[in-house]
């Protein structure tokens, strides 16, 4: 079994606040410019993040043509504790990995968020590669994007 991906980070939101910035808002702190289907197919940014954070919603990435990319679809929205991603940007539906975001209460403006990226055995061969990448493309998304946007710097 390929290990999962952990980043977590104490924030200065609430539980709501956090969870409603991370699924909400998505397209606002998530570097789309380098992280995305758009990005890593011609180089260009996209134009935007489409999110549906209810059971079976879609994550979709809208380029800057208009052409439409879905990212993974939720498989269970439990605002505002967690929120799991069956994730596969970029890659067929039936390849996704799973994707959990927890949201733990500390106070009424602080909370510790944990992501957790697991199920790299759906990449087949490819599992460590695609584990590899992504552990370096979380630290730009989740630290540098998400944990700055928490921190009202982005």
């Amino acid at each position: 079994m390929t290990k999962p991906i952990v980043k977590a980070a104490q924030v200065p939101l609430s539980q709501e606040a956090a969870y409603g910035l991370f699924v909400g808002k998505m397209g606002l702190w998530w570097p789309l410019h380098s992280r995305s289907v758009s990005a890593h197919r011609d180089g260009t940014r996209a134009l935007g993040l489409e999110v549906n954070a209810v059971n079976d919603g879609k994550i979709t990435e809208i380029t800057a043509d208009g052409t439409r990319y879905i990212w993974g679809s939720f498989k269970d929205c439990d605002a505002p504790h967690s929120v799991e991603i069956a994730f596969h940007m970029g890659q067929p539906a039936e390849g996704a990995s799973q994707l959990v975001v927890s949201f733990l209460h500390l106070g009424d403006e602080e909370c510790r968020v944990k992501l957790h990226h697991s199920g790299w055995e759906s990449y087949g061969e490819l599992a460590q590669m695609m584990r590899d990448g992504y552990e370096v493309a979380w630290g730009e998304i989740f630290d540098e994007g998400y944990v700055q946007a928490c921190l009202g710097k982005n």
